[in-house]
């Protein structure tokens, strides 16, 4: 029997087996591979099969941000530790304009968690950034320093080589059932495997619900989200080479710089997120959704958004969509607490900027679970189920 058995090996959960495994013994972690053919694929996705998230301290809310410098804090030491390199620090820049205060709340919020700010006005910005086209009532804020892109893929890569040289099990089955037994939990594998624990922390994002992974209704929406991604090549690479990552404060669009991938093309990548966007329930709309090449609205309205900000995008002749999905919880922040009495625990819900903080909430996860005081900057009642904001 292990001592806990973390299900899902995503970006949280690969980082609360780490955790837990360098902390103790008796530790597993449980989740499949990115599968190499996504079309003939039939079980569960992950939306941290890509190449680019953004990473940096400035958030409207100190609980993300003082998350994200605590994990970006240690960024360096998990690369050294495991020979992978998951992050660049490419810096960024918020576009605001008359009527959004989302830099004023991110300066707010994060300068007291360490964020460096540079405020720039219209003709800043276009003499920093000389590729964008701002009107003339847009301002920025920049954060150097730590912010930047990390790979997702790689990250997940990275937590989980420092697990297993911890001494963690890694099990790359797909959990199908999980449930409470006399003196601890029972987990069973899609190949008819059962193990036991003496507690369970279920990470598996958007597929909690869909799998049956909670015993607990979690009060989870799921959205399928669609990216956009331009081929960068020739001269328009040149001219982008300092881009930094980007949100744009009106639209709620968040642009990736060119990042290498693995076909050995070189993309730049957008992607806007509404309440409108298509909410996934069953494993069939996951697995539909993956498949897919998403929203063909979305992939028009964001070719456009990003030829005005950027035109000389205009001269990249390849453009394509991928797609992804997004967790939301009724607190806005991660649902990290127990689920049935002190034996099932949850960390799941990255409500979309989830990938920045994630060795932080996996580290806050598996301190839960162990049992141990609660030592988080972000309050207990937080992370609450039910509880949140």
């Amino acid at each position: 029997m292990y001592r806990v058995i973390v299900v899902g090996r995503g970006l949280i959960g690969s980082a609360a087996a780490r955790h837990l495994a360098e902390t103790g013994d008796g530790i597993a972690c449980i989740g499949p591979d990115e599968p190499a053919d996504r079309a003939a694929h039939d079980g569960v996705f992950a939306s941290h099969y890509d190449e680019g998230r953004m990473t940096r301290i400035a958030d409207p809310f100190s609980e993300w941000s003082v998350t994200a410098r605590l994990s970006i804090d240690r960024y360096r030491d998990l690369e050294n530790r495991s020979g992978i390199r998951f992050f660049t620090p490419a810096g960024y820049l918020g576009l605001g304009g008359p009527g959004f205060d989302y830099n004023d709340r991110c300066v707010a919020a994060s300068a007291p968690n360490g964020a460096v700010f540079e405020r720039l006005d219209a003709s800043d910005i276009a003499g920093r950034f000389p590729y964008l086209s701002v009107a003339g009532d847009v301002d920025g804020l920049i954060e150097s320093g730590p912010a930047g892109y990390i790979s997702p893929r790689a990250m997940v890569q990275a937590q989980t080589v420092l697990a297993d040289k911890a001494g963690a099990h890694i099990d790359r089955g797909t959990v199908t059932a999980l449930r409470p037994i006399s003196g601890g939990v029972e987990i069973e594998t899609s190949d008819g495997r059962q193990l036991t624990a003496e507690k369970a922390l279920v990470a598996t994002g958007a597929f909690t619900a869909a799998c049956g992974l909670s015993p607990i209704d979690l009060g989870l929406t799921v959205y399928g989200r669609t990216v956009v991604l331009v081929r960068i090549e020739g001269s328009v690479a040149e001219e982008l080479a300092d881009m930094p990552t980007m949100i744009d404060c009106a639209t709620g669009a968040y642009i990736l710089p060119p990042i290498p991938y693995p076909d050995g093309h070189v993309y730049l990548k957008i992607g806007i997120g509404t309440d409108a966007d298509r909410r996934l329930v069953s494993l069939p709309d996951f697995q539909n959704w993956f498949k897919s090449k998403g929203s063909e609205e979305n992939r028009t309205q964001f070719t456009a958004f990003l030829k005005k900000l950027i035109p000389s995008l205009e001269r990249c002749r390849h453009w394509h969509t991928d797609t992804c999905a997004v967790t939301q919880t009724a607190s806005g922040f991660p649902v990290i607490d127990f689920v049935h009495d002190d034996r099932i625990a949850v960390a799941v819900g990255g409500c979309g900027k989830g990938a920045k903080g994630a060795d932080e909430w996996g580290r806050i996860a598996g301190t839960l679970v162990q049992g141990n005081a609660w030592d988080s900057a972000v309050p207990r009642a937080r992370l609450a189920l039910g509880l949140g904001n």
